[in-house]
């Protein structure tokens, strides 16, 4: 980038410039405490292929804006980015390259001069129309594309052209007035200057924020070396920084430069930077890394390599992402997929991985490792940099496996059964090890752990399953068994445990939580309007509709999503004839307070990718046949949210969700439509888990991207799947209770989702299971939720991030508006006495849940890791609401929790409720060390702000 070139000449020029041109004016010195700025931290990354989710651990990120590509929603990182994160667009002020494109536009006498060494035209900031031509053909369309921030860089090269003194001041006047024409166009724009120094005391109060280059750490780019910065330009340089801070309250920044596998150089680089007041980024020279600032992100996204070269709904079938991608998800993980031969691949390849990835999974079904040097140069690298690598099914070639500490021998062939040996408790979790006779071949990992281990009748073993200190390896046969004539699949060994060890999971680093919210289990229920015009098998064969209307909407007031499909309700549809009865029966159901709209398409697609590639399964009815109409993405999702909206929605209500149909896998282009119609999305997941099936590989991943977007899965599966495809028995829904109770103990892997369709209501033994499942779920400790606001959380734990602070060591929670529960997993971990912005915690299946009060929180690890719970100071346990206050107010713990249902909220310590100040309807009852407040009914929304409920408590001083 162009401000690099700043390390190869300020150098000199620094140095020539007499104190006089860079002395600040005679002002009243401000505080280093006093800087105006709330920033505390700051990225840089200006690779093509920017890592947004991780990007929102700072305060900041600036990138290069050519390579943020416009979305259907907005920004390109309108989904994917911390919404407390502001993006800057990285801008050259001094040059020009004559690879942008309003380069060609620029007149002739603006340009000054050239920069030789970039191949760039130096500006005269002193031209007249120049200011203009800038504002119109640089900030605005970055404005327009969402950026609020900018940061300038080249500020000092008009010195390569403006030899003269008088030369030299045109152009800082030049420069200052550019900077006042951008702030007097665009107000609330952010700043932030590349040095500047010589302008600076006629801009500071538009400016905020300073960066210089190399304060400890530079980069030589003609020799292409790493250098330690002598002590007498670092002087300089610091004083100039110090300057800024100090005089005009501006917080400062350092962007030293560091190699990529050399990163506790580079945290010690950033303790060093901040130790003098500045605020760090330490990285790459080409800045295409996730470096290291006042904190270090810990990535959470594991990049997981296939052989699968299909399409994503091929994808979705393959075991990387059925099977693996569960635990990662467990372990606060989330996959990004990559064929091994993609040309995104390539892309990445030569991209530092470090710090940016968790690690690299490569799960290969049915291919082989020798055509793929790419991604075995990219194990290696990621080896090399201490990323750690897990390799399923395939192992790379012979001739490499000594480099992975793997010893491999010749071939034999087993007459008998192999004996297989337990190494590991996590061995067996499902089915045993199952031995074979056929083909064996000795393998040794000459260090790290076996799990698993083979002994051939010669003597001689194969370890099947290792934890090494790159990662880990598991053998396809033995990690997990297909049982054959459709009895599914079992792990041998636990999933989790064996990523988290391959992966060096800290058990006790908090991760965000889906499943669970303030404490308590979420609970939702969603329902695929399949069937609305079916008639019930019950006296007067009412329509279905209307019988789930009756028998459940109107009977438990839960927050329900209700969709339905246009081309059953709707005038146009198959049952036009019926549709004025069928659309009152769905009007009823929106107009109910806790009824939720989605949209379940026009013509119900059952298999999404066929249909978009024009394609037909023989015989198979790929959607309903509805009169005149052919297959359209725009028509199925925001026209039927359209229909909804104008026909069916109540006043003040909109279709909130799209609802996947048929085989739930779109590809890329549908799940683009429903961002771009505000739609959230959901369906898919296939998690049916039974005492029958008591299987971990039925237990789904929370979603997938799908391009530039996440389709979001539902939780659990629905009535069709425990029927056998609607074939009976019809009572079968009841067993989904059986899956919410596996996917709660010995793990809470998912939250409670009551998902059927609308034909349920058809049959009496369906009727009666479904209420048998509201009824069970309702005496569950649950918090209930609608279908939008688990995607929402789901969308914010995607791009929530843990970081360590590199001063204190104290870790850093973010996450956006929706999600506030973090897990910790190690059962001795962090509880909220340790944790700033957390009002309590509550413990289930011996894992730790921390509510956080916001978007931020803060576990400090200076405080003992035994600390125990203070009874003088409340704590909020678990509460069916979520938590929207919780601070000291005076003598008074003052909290808000806004929720569905009537309150129910746990809280230690030594406190009493403040009756009289407190929402009206509560009552408290004493429990075990604090209280049980509850409320007679639900706030209402038309009275109060938004459904909350008010709590003043008054605790015994501390």
């Amino acid at each position: 980038m162009m401000h690099r070139l700043l390390t190869a000449i300020l150098a000199i020029l620094c140095c020539s410039l007499s104190h006089a041109q860079l002395a600040v004016p005679a002002t009243q010195p401000i505080s280093a405490t006093a800087v105006r700025s709330t920033l505390t931290s700051i990225a840089f990354y200006y690779g093509a292929d920017v890592p947004w989710e991780s990007l929102g651990a700072f305060d900041v990120a600036v990138v290069e804006p050519g390579h943020v590509k416009p979305i259907a929603t907005g920004p390109g990182w309108s989904h994917r980015l911390n919404p407390g994160t502001q993006v800057a667009a990285y801008i050259s002020v001094g040059e020009v390259h004559p690879t942008r494109a309003y380069f060609s536009r620029m007149r002739p006498e603006w340009k000054l001069g050239e920069n030789a060494a970039w191949q760039s035209i130096v500006v005269d900031q002193a031209a007249d129309g120049y200011a203009a031509f800038y504002l119109r053909e640089v900030i605005e369309p970055l404005w327009l594309a969402g950026y609020r921030a900018f940061f300038l860089d080249t500020l000092d090269s008009f010195y390569l052209v403006a030899k003269t003194p008088l030369a030299q001041a045109q152009q800082i006047e030049g420069m200052a007035q550019l900077i006042r024409e951008i702030k007097r166009a665009y107000p609330q724009a952010k700043l932030i200057f590349n040095r500047g120094f010589e302008i600076l005391p006629q801009v500071h109060s538009l400016v905020d924020a300073v960066v210089a280059e190399s304060l400890f750490k530079g980069y030589n780019a003609e020799k292409k070396q790493y250098t330690d910065v002598p002590p007498a330009d670092r002087d300089w340089l610091w004083g100039q920084l110090k300057k800024c801070r100090d005089m005009y309250g501006l917080p400062v920044i350092s962007i030293d430069y560091v190699p990529p596998d050399q990163r506790e150089q580079a945290r010690d680089a950033a303790r060093q930077i901040l130790s003098l007041g500045a605020i760090p980024w330490v990285t790459n020279p080409e800045i295409n890394m996730l470096g290291i600032g006042s904190v270090e992100a810990l990535p959470r996204q594991v990049l997981a390599i296939h052989d699968e070269p299909g399409d994503e709904a091929k994808l979705s079938l393959h075991e990387i992402h059925r099977m693996a991608t569960m635990a990662l998800n467990e372990l606060g993980l989330d996959a990004r997929y990559m064929h091994h031969s993609a040309k995104e691949l390539e892309n990445i390849e030569n991209l530092p991985l470090i710090g940016r990835y968790a690690g690299l999974v490569v799960w290969f079904a049915s291919g082989r490792f020798e055509n793929t040097p790419r991604l075995r140069a990219m194990m290696n690298r990621a080896r090399e940099q201490g990323v750690p690598v897990v390799i399923v099914g395939e192992l790379p070639p012979d001739a490499q496996l000594g480099d992975w500490g793997l010893q491999l021998s010749r071939q034999e062939r087993a007459t008998t059964r192999l004996e297989l040996e337990k190494l590991s408790p996590h061995v067996g979790i499902e089915i045993e090890p199952q031995p074979f006779v056929g083909a064996f071949t000795p393998l040794v990992a000459q260090t790290g752990q076996t799990w698993l281990r083979v002994k051939s009748p010669t003597g001689k073993y194969a370890d099947a399953v290792a934890i090494m200190p790159w990662g880990g390896y598991a053998i396809s046969r033995y990690w997990w068994v297909s049982l054959g004539r459709g009895l599914g699949e079992r792990w041998v060994v636990d999933p989790i445990e064996f990523f988290r060890a391959a992966l060096r999971r800290d058990a006790n680093i908090p991760q965000p939580d889906v499943t669970t919210e303030t404490g308590r289990r979420l609970l939702f229920v969603h329902h695929d309007g399949d069937g609305f015009a079916s008639r019930a098998e019950i006296s007067g064969t009412p329509f279905a509709s209307e019988v789930m209307l009756t028998e459940f909407l109107q009977r438990y007031r839960v927050p329900t999503t209700v969709s339905v499909i246009e081309g059953e309700t709707g005038g146009q549809g198959l049952y036009s004839a019926l549709s004025p009865t069928l659309e009152g029966i769905a009007k009823r159901m929106f107009a109910l307070p806790h009824v939720e709209i989605a949209t379940h398409s026009y013509s119900h697609p059952f298999y999404w990718s066929d249909l978009e590639a024009g394609m037909s399964k023989g015989t198979l009815t790929m959607s309903l046949k509805i009169p005149n109409y052919k297959f359209d993405i725009e028509r199925e999702i925001a026209g039927s949210a359209d229909y909804i909206n104008q026909r069916l929605a109540p006043p003040g209500k909109r279709t909130r969700i799209m609802l996947w149909t048929g085989d739930t896998q779109p590809l890329a282009a549908p799940v683009r439509q429903a961002y771009a119609a505000g739609l959230l999305n959901m369906n898919a997941g296939d998690t049916w888990i039974t005492r029958a099936q008591p299987s971990l590989t039925l237990v789904g991943p929370i979603g997938m991207m799908k391009g530039d977007y996440f389709q979001v899965y539902a939780p659990n599966q629905n009535e069709n799947v425990y029927t056998n495809s609607w074939t009976g028995p019809f009572y079968g829904f009841e067993r989904v209770i059986e899956t919410f109770e596996m996917t709660d103990t010995p793990r809470r892997l998912k939250p409670i989702n009551i998902y059927y369709h609308t034909y349920i209501a058809t049959k009496r033994a369906s009727i009666q299971s479904l209420h048998k499942v509201y009824q069970w779920a309702l005496t569950q400790n649950v918090h209930p939720v609608f279908a939008s606001e688990y995607a929402q959380r789901v969308l914010d734990w995607r791009r929530a991030t843990v970081s360590r602070d590199m001063a204190t060591q104290a870790l850093q929670l973010r996450s956006g508006a929706h999600l506030r529960q973090w897990r910790v997993a190690d059962p001795s971990g962090w509880n909220a006495s340790q944790c700033e912005g957390v009002a309590g915690h509550a413990v289930h299946a011996g894992q730790r849940y921390l509510n956080a009060i916001n978007s931020i929180a803060l576990c400090a690890g200076s405080l003992s890791r035994n600390a125990t719970f203070s009874s003088k100071r409340p704590e909020l346990e678990s509460a069916n609401a979520k938590l929207v206050q919780w601070e000291l107010v005076g003598e008074d713990w003052r909290a808000t929790l806004q929720g569905h249902v009537p309150l129910q909220a746990r809280i230690r310590g030594d406190c009493k409720l403040d009756a009289a100040r407190s929402s009206l309807g509560l009552r408290a009852q004493p429990i075990a060390g604090g209280m049980l407040i509850e409320a007679a009914q639900a706030p209402d929304p038309q009275r109060t702000s938004g459904g909350q409920t008010q709590l003043v408590l008054r605790c015994a001083r501390s």
